[in-house]
């Protein structure tokens, strides 16, 4: 008859009370609240090691291919493996073609006369027969290319400088532009209360629908007329060089639905009465837009700014298709140094890896920037 007087409540209770103490038995004493947060940080500080060393691992494998020989770029390495040694059998030509090596260059640098010629098909041990060079010279010239032929070819490709500087030109340009075109954009179709303003603001989010590849072509004769129109565009030179790269930033900062969205959005949230008390204290709208409304775009500025500037830094199809081959920003080049029968894949990873870096960085300096922009306005108060 006791046990029918037991409520359910106080069996519940006594039932969890049982299995605190099994999981303080089985973590080794009292499970005490300190021990609980202290297991909790660990897990916590566990699981954020483990995303850092997943997000890392990419880079690191990236940056670990670029000093493996092609013939070894299949395999999966944790560390460079040893240089393997050049055998004086291969070809000359072989060997050109595997490194990219300049045969002029090897030329100059074996010693071999100008007007001596190199024939591809020749081995390493005839080359050394016929112009008297050591083995081991040889050897110890070649050695290098096994290790770093990625960083030698790349740094010495004369357009390799100035592919970067181009790309950064571009990227800077197009960010500047898109952010600037989009406040104006946002500011005219700020509020959406009249139907040519919604009609516009339709109009810009066709862009979400419509492929890229669907545009291509017909955008591409499109570029092509306008650009006939600038005088000497038509002929290798200078003035080819910088419509050609206008046209790029031009594609850049054309109306598109992610900064027209962006914008629209966050202008429309601006009280009209800060632009009404503007206007009557004299400041005209150009005043307006300078010193009121841009200080006030730091959150959507770095929003756009976080997604578009990988995408422009890294951007191969619109480059490729209108630039020059020696007006190229960086992945085309890099790209170059593919073919058909042959691929040299440690410039390729090497090329790949240096495009990373400038990114990194810029994320690495202004992280703080970013941060403060994306989150200002977040908490009010």
């Amino acid at each position: 008859m006791e046990n029918e007087n037991i409520s359910p409540s106080s069996t519940a209770t006594t039932h969890n009370s049982s299995n605190k103490r099994s999981l303080g038995n089985f973590l080794g004493g009292d499970f005490s609240l300190s021990k609980r947060r202290r297991v909790l940080r660990s897990a916590i500080l566990a699981f954020f090691v483990i995303y850092a060393l997943l997000t890392i691992a990419p880079f690191y494998f990236l940056f670990v291919r670029t000093f493996i020989d092609t013939k070894d770029s299949t395999d999966l390495h944790l560390w460079p493996p040893p240089i393997g040694e050049i055998s004086m059998d291969a070809g000359i030509g072989n060997l050109s073609i595997f490194y990219n090596l300049d045969l002029q260059k090897v030329k100059d640098d074996w010693g071999i006369p100008n007007t001596e010629y190199l024939n591809p098909k020749w081995k390493l041990s005839r080359i050394a027969e016929e112009y008297s060079i050591s083995q081991d010279t040889i050897r110890e010239y070649l050695r290098p290319f096994g290790r770093y032929n990625g960083w030698i070819v790349l740094f010495s490709n004369e357009d390799f400088w100035p592919s970067i500087l181009r790309t950064m030109t571009v990227t800077v340009l197009g960010v500047v532009g898109l952010s600037m075109l989009g406040i104006f954009t946002g500011t005219g179709l700020a509020g959406l209360r009249y139907g040519y303003q919604r009609f516009f603001y339709a109009l810009y989010l066709l862009e979400v629908v419509i492929p890229p590849f669907l545009i291509l072509l017909p955008q591409f004769y499109m570029v092509n007329k306008i650009q006939a129109l600038i005088p000497g565009s038509g002929e290798p030179g200078t003035i080819r060089n910088i419509s050609q790269l206008a046209v790029i930033v031009a594609l850049y900062i054309k109306g598109g639905a992610l900064s027209t969205m962006i914008y629209t959005s966050a202008i429309g949230a601006i009280p009209r009465d800060l632009e009404e008390s503007a206007e009557i204290d004299g400041a005209s709208r150009w005043q307006y837009i300078w010193y009121i409304l841009l200080p006030l775009m730091k959150v959507p500025i770095a929003s756009l700014t976080v997604i578009v500037l990988p995408f422009f830094w890294n951007d191969f199809l619109q480059p490729f298709v209108y630039l020059d081959p020696k007006n190229s920003t960086l992945l085309p080049l890099i790209q170059s140094f593919t073919g058909q029968y042959t691929t040299n894949f440690q410039i390729v990873f090497t090329g790949v890896f240096i495009s990373i870096i400038p990114l990194v960085l810029i994320y690495i300096l202004f992280r703080k920037w970013f941060v403060a922009g994306v989150m200002e306005g977040a908490i009010k108060g």
